[in-house]
């Protein structure tokens, strides 16, 4: 076979148009669309960010806390975004091996019925369109470098999340462990702390506040409002639970294609 050279443009004969370069032109090479796969710590303070309390006058509580979690979001490859959460369990007295097994087992359970796989995000690219992902949570136990410590006792008054350390006890049930697991990845009671009847409001991805959330002291499970962040044994997940997922996500992917991305949960 002869030697192949490179066959000359149509576009230097006269008036000829040139095929290659319009096509060059009409797919626009230079657009990059969800080109990676992307991760983030997350370490922020979730009032301020993700929701804020206020007093029964109208004013903030200047409440403080810093939650810890990691995003992923392979929007190259993936069809998900996932919040994994890793917790290291210290059994205190009394407590054994099966007790600590179970812990395990209602909280992975409690976050798989309430949370998991329940709300889609919507990421908008100007340049390049509309993608869906559904979010996704995972558990992971380990030794070490945790973002949160499980205290496991043999009874406890009452479950809580105080700073990175959650304390339950052997019978703390599953939707106990799905509402403290919120409070790991940045949502705020829907209750107040004090004798007063308070509200809350939640960070939109857009950075406005939604309107306000009734926060009594009590609310009844079967309330109109009523939802898992307020009433104990309620089964209520709305968007504004998520809006958070959205808030970080929009924020990653802007820093990493270098325009403004616009997220929403559907």
């Amino acid at each position: 076979m002869g030697a192949r050279t490179t066959p000359e443009s149509p576009s230097k004969e006269k008036d000829a148009a040139d095929p290659v370069n319009k096509t060059k032109t009409d797919c626009k090479d230079e657009k990059k669309c969800w080109v990676d796969d992307y991760d983030k710590e997350i370490s922020t303070p979730s009032y301020g960010r993700y929701s804020q309390p206020y007093k029964k006058d109208g004013t903030k509580h200047a409440y403080t806390d810093k939650v810890q979690y990691k995003l992923y979001a392979p929007v190259k490859t993936g069809t998900e975004i996932t919040i994994e959460i890793k917790f290291k369990v210290e059994k205190q007295a009394d407590v054994t091996d099966a007790d600590v097994t179970s812990a395990k087992t209602k909280l992975e359970n409690g976050v798989n019925t309430y949370w998991d796989n329940k709300f889609t995000l919507e990421a908008d690219d100007p340049e390049c369109g509309k993608k869906s992902f559904k979010i996704r949570y995972k558990i992971v136990w380990v030794d070490s470098g945790q973002h949160y410590t499980i205290k496991v006792h043999k009874t406890y008054a009452r479950e809580g999340v105080s700073g990175n350390v959650m304390n339950v006890s052997k019978t703390t049930d599953d939707w106990t462990y799905a509402h403290e697991v919120a409070h790991c990845f940045g949502l705020p009671d829907e209750y107040s702390y004090t004798t007063d009847d308070e509200t809350v409001k939640y960070y939109k991805p857009d950075g406005t506040l939604d309107a306000a959330v009734s926060a009594p002291t009590f609310k009844a499970k079967d309330a109109a409002d009523a939802t898992i962040m307020s009433s104990v044994n309620n089964l209520t997940v709305l968007k504004r639970h998520q809006w958070y997922v959205a808030i970080e996500t929009q924020e990653l992917l802007t820093a990493k294609l270098g325009r403004k991305i616009k997220c929403d949960i559907k």
